[in-house]
């Protein structure tokens, strides 16, 4: 996408109402109720729900009534995003540190500073990064996308409008009817599973298959199309259907925390993810983050030297357009740089040691720019609810804690000071990705990005001080590690600094992981896409690829009706650039139907969080029917199809 053919939504030589006081008032209200429900549900059931969407939505109808502009919306759905996307990077590290027993509950000290710290140092990063990753790499940002169709759907109204609200109503009442089962309770209406799945064995060979019943994941696929989709499809292939059967065939049956066999096969390949696959996407993101760095590394050294100009550059200075107006690079950087001081304080905190301190200072703040720009990377190619911040984070929490290890960090300390660090990086990977969305969106719509950036430094500061006092109120209540409120991530962050300082590292698949990274470099495969299904529960990659396939099709229907059309011009890319530009606007009713069933699931997400929280139940039925959910999610998919090919049908593209 050049800059100059792209037109956003809002010219940029139009003036309208963007950072006002109202719509700063809305995004710090949302900001606090998305932060303080995805914390718990990501305690609960180790999984947040991305803001972006849920927040377009819910500040176009606000102001709607208010009369508000679209780039008012765009501000206030900013920064919801920000709040939530911190929390996660928060919860999914701190409560390890309970979980340990190096606290006894939450440190609201440490706690606020390193989500501040973390979260502000994310947007510093992101400034720098904006262009790179949203102009110069045109990745296709889902969830960015999306949030955009939606706030233009509002503000066009009609006949675009219904699309994507009919669908918000369709994606909200489908997992409303799923089954969500919490403690034993179910809390949503629960007509239906919301997930199927089961393992067919003959002898020693066991064969896994399931797929979760996500309309939003059938979104996101039809928006990243076939091709990611495909590759985020083909890790999970070498994760469940070859690697993992072939260690129950060799290693038989795991066991589980207390030693015992377990002899549920599903839970048996769930339990092999646990204890080797995630290991396994860890060694392979570790390799792919890297060589993604050094693939991006002329985009990345050029931009910081946009940053620093030398002096003649400095004499003339260029014209920016209002909508490439960023927030000074140069000062972003040198502010990023003094946050050093701060990072030092906390890790000293921590481990009470000048040398670890330092040492974790340097390298916290060096990781955290490395895995800020592939999390930004990464959320712009699966978007920010399937982005896996954790997987980054534990790539992170290794590195580190085998340089404290060295150093001579021990016990207690050792682990709080790299789950320190550890959660500094979450932060920033977990901003990066729902602010580069949001500044998608803002690219979409015409918003100027330096009131976004500043509009998500606001964001973080009010969700950095309402999380640690959340997370008192969550362990007061439930006891965070508890059955009531297990925190799987922050669970695999204790496993992983026990084996680090214990001795207990599975680093046979960590080094498997990376062997198998350097193959797809070699073969010319995108590693990250593969490494995030390797990473990823394969019942996951299931609706992505479905989604992608729908997508697919669609495009076939366009070779089909308009091949011979394009073939009279005789230049190739010519050609290839006409069929692009018309599924692009084939597309355009799929991808407001799509936006329309990933808001509807997340905004549902979140309301049964609250649910949850309170003790409601919506149950109706004593037992969910398996085949009505995946009847209701197969007519879904149909649907999809019919309305991104809708287009062709009307022939409305000239």
């Amino acid at each position: 996408m050049a800059d100059e053919e792209f037109v956003p939504y809002v010219r940029p030589e139009v003036k309208m109402l963007e950072i006002t006081v109202r719509a700063l008032v809305l995004g710090l209200i949302l900001s606090v109720v998305m932060a303080a429900a995805n914390a718990y549900l990501g305690l609960k059931v180790g999984m947040t729900v991305s803001a972006a969407i849920p927040a377009a939505v819910i500040s176009a109808a606000v102001f709607k009534g208010l009369k508000g502009t679209v780039l008012e919306i765009t501000v206030s759905k900013t920064m919801a995003s920000t709040g939530e996307s911190l929390a996660a990077g928060v919860i999914f590290t701190i409560p390890a540190l309970v979980i340990i027993g190096v606290w006894d509950t939450i440190d609201y000290g440490i706690t606020t500073a390193v989500a501040l710290v973390g979260g502000i140092l994310g947007v510093l990063f992101t400034v720098l990064l904006r262009k790179i990753l949203i102009i110069d790499l045109d990745l296709p940002f889902p969830e960015g996308v999306a949030s955009a169709e939606v706030i233009i759907a509002a503000e066009k109204g009609g006949k675009a409008a219904s699309y994507v609200f009919g669908a918000l109503g369709i994606g909200a009442f489908f997992k409303m009817g799923a089954s969500l089962i919490v403690d034993g309770r179910e809390h949503a209406i629960g007509l239906w599973k919301d997930k199927v799945e089961g393992v067919a064995s003959a002898g020693r060979a066991n064969l896994y298959g399931g797929s979760d019943l996500s309309v939003a994941l059938l979104g996101v696929g039809y928006i990243i199309g076939a091709r990611i989709a495909s590759l985020i499809l083909m890790g999970g292939i070498i994760g469940w259907v070859i690697i993992a059967p072939i260690i129950i065939a060799v290693n038989g049956l795991p066991v589980d925390e207390d030693g015992v066999v377990i002899t549920d096969m599903v839970a048996a390949f769930n339990q092999i993810r646990f204890d080797h696959l995630i290991f396994v996407g860890v060694g392979t993101m570790i390799v792919g983050s890297f060589w993604t760095l050094w693939t991006m590394r002329k985009a990345i050294i050029a931009g910081v030297k946009k940053a620093f100009p030398s002096k003649d550059a400095m004499v003339e200075v260029e014209t920016v357009i209002r909508t490439e107006e960023d927030l000074s690079v140069r000062k972003s950087l040198i502010v990023a740089g003094l946050l050093v001081i701060p990072i030092f304080a906390i890790y000293y905190f921590l481990s009470g040691s000048f040398i670890q301190a330092f040492f974790a200072a340097i390298i916290g703040f060096v990781a955290a720019f490395l895995f800020t720009t592939v999390a930004g990377y990464l959320a712009g190619i699966i978007g920010s609810s399937n982005n896996p911040i954790s997987g980054v984070t534990i790539a992170t929490l290794l590195i580190m804690s085998i340089v404290l290890f060295i150093l001579g960090a021990r016990g207690e300390i050792g682990m709080a000071t790299a789950i320190g660090v550890a959660a500094l990086i979450c932060c920033c990977a977990a901003i990066a990705g729902d602010v580069t969305q949001s500044l998608k969106t803002g690219q979409l719509m015409g918003s100027t990005p330096k009131y976004l950036q500043i509009s998500m430094f606001i964001g973080v500061a009010v969700a950095a001080v309402v999380i640690a006092p959340t997370l008192t109120v969550l362990h007061a209540a439930y006891g965070i590690g508890s059955e009531n409120l297990p925190a799987p991530q922050a669970l695999a962050m204790k496993g992983i600094v026990e084996g680090i300082f214990g001795g207990r590292m599975n680093w046979l698949m960590v080094f498997f992981g990376m062997e198998l990274a350097v193959l797809l470099i070699i073969l010319k495969k995108p590693v990250l896409p593969i490494a995030i299904g390797l990473y990823l529960p394969f019942s996951l990659t299931i609706p992505i690829m479905l989604g992608g396939i729908v997508h697919l099709l669609v495009d076939r229907k366009v070779d089909e009706k308009y091949s011979q059309e394009v073939s009279a011009m005789g230049d190739e890319k010519a050609r290839e650039s006409k069929l692009e530009k018309i599924k692009e606007k084939v597309h355009n009713k799929g991808v407001l139907f799509a936006s329309g069933l990933i808001a509807g699931e997340a905004l549902m997400g979140i309301i049964l969080a609250v649910l949850v929280v309170n003790g409601v139940s919506l149950a109706i039925i004593g037992e969910p029917i398996i085949i009505l959910g995946v009847m209701i999610f197969l007519f879904l998919a149909f649907m999809l199809w019919w309305f991104g090919q809708k287009s062709l049908e009307e022939d409305q593209l000239e």
